[in-house]
């Protein structure tokens, strides 16, 4: 099953969201107690080789052993659950406690008006499109993923893996990244998907030295437009941590809470790669 068709099959709207971007890319595999979503070409890409378990259940021993039996050759584990209303309980500390980085994510969704923000004087927000352009998104994600505590080189080899992916997709239409340009400087950029009557957002970054001064709402602002274009009924999704900047900045923009997601990842020993829902 293709994992567009397992969007029926998941309560969740941010984990519906989160399948709907690897659109061309993975596969799911729908069972009575589980769904797993496999991106072959992408082993290390952890939320795109993961196990969702179909109720709100959460058991410390035998679902991080069923995602090992599911994904033999894996080097991490990421086990999540298909239940919007859950919050984190004793299943997911005794998970904390072997180990495991216990993540807590708002869904937040814009149901009503967009306070829409205009880029900021000497700004221009574009699509990104050329090679040149595309290096410095790289790049600048990279820059920005240090911050977060990356490692370089595994880091950058993961962030040139997927946006060859997501270069793919745009290429076939499944969505659009768009930059912010301070003359030739990128100093801003975020990727928005649509399908199946949902609009996801992808990884809005800002440079240090341009923080604080609305590229951000302007990116987010530009996203809604694109989207709307594509499928003016389509719900605008974004799933970021209940405590970060990103939530911050989607809530003045007229996004609000709609559900929460919660997922468990076990990290390869050594390396710290992609840590994110993306």
């Amino acid at each position: 099953m293709s994992h567009l068709e397992a969007l029926s099959e998941i309560r969740s709207l941010g984990f519906r969201s989160d399948f709907l971007v690897l659109a061309g890319e993975s596969m799911a595999e729908v069972h009575p107690d589980r769904i797993v979503l496999r991106t072959p070409d992408q082993p290390d890409f952890w939320w795109g080789n993961l196990v969702l378990f179909r109720d709100g259940q959460v058991d410390p021993v035998t679902q991080p052993e069923q995602f090992r039996a599911d994904f033999p050759q894996a080097a991490h584990v990421l086990v999540a659950w298909d239940d919007p209303a859950m919050t984190v309980g004793p299943g997911h500390s005794a998970l904390a406690e072997a180990g495991y980085e216990v993540e807590s994510m708002d869904v937040l969704t814009l149901s009503g008006n967009l306070v829409a923000t205009p880029p900021p004087e000497n700004v221009d927000i574009r699509p990104i499109e050329t090679d040149a352009d595309w290096e410095k998104v790289i790049a600048l994600q990279c820059e920005t993923g240090l911050e977060e505590g990356f490692e370089r080189a595994s880091y950058e080899a993961f962030l040139r893996q997927r946006f060859a992916s997501r270069r793919c997709q745009i290429a076939e239409g499944w969505g659009r990244w768009f930059g912010a340009f301070d003359g030739d400087l990128l100093v801003g950029d975020l990727g928005i998907f649509v399908a199946a009557g949902i609009a996801r957002y992808q990884r809005v970054e800002t440079r240090a030295s341009h923080r604080r001064r609305g590229i951000c709402a302007a990116l987010v602002t530009e996203g809604v437009n694109w989207a709307r274009s594509r499928d003016p009924n389509a719900v605008p999704v974004i799933v970021a941590l209940s405590d970060g900047p990103a939530g911050r900045v989607y809530r003045r923009c007229g996004f609000a809470w709609a559900e929460s997601q919660v997922a468990a990842t076990l990290q390869p020993k050594g390396a710290k790669v992609s840590g994110s829902s993306d």
